[in-house]
């Protein structure tokens, strides 16, 4: 994987969605399915990752917004 601050989230669910879809379309050799499923299981974790540094800087913007309104 390239540096995860740089892979926007779309990019990593596709490749996320395409591993998937060879898993759900069948027919690969057992080595192929355990590197597939390894691949998105790595790709799942690094959407979560990804999705929760989204959740905490709209909450840094959030609270500041806040803040912001509470000064006088």
């Amino acid at each position: 994987m390239t540096d995860s601050t740089k892979e926007r989230f779309e990019d990593v669910y596709a490749r996320l969605e395409e591993a998937v879809r060879r898993l759900e379309d069948g027919g690969l050799p057992l080595d192929d399915a355990i590197a597939a499923y390894e691949e998105g299981m790595a790709l799942a974790r690094h959407c979560r990752d990804l999705l929760e540094n989204a959740e905490l800087r709209i909450a840094r913007v959030r609270d500041g917004f806040t803040e912001d309104m509470d000064t006088p």
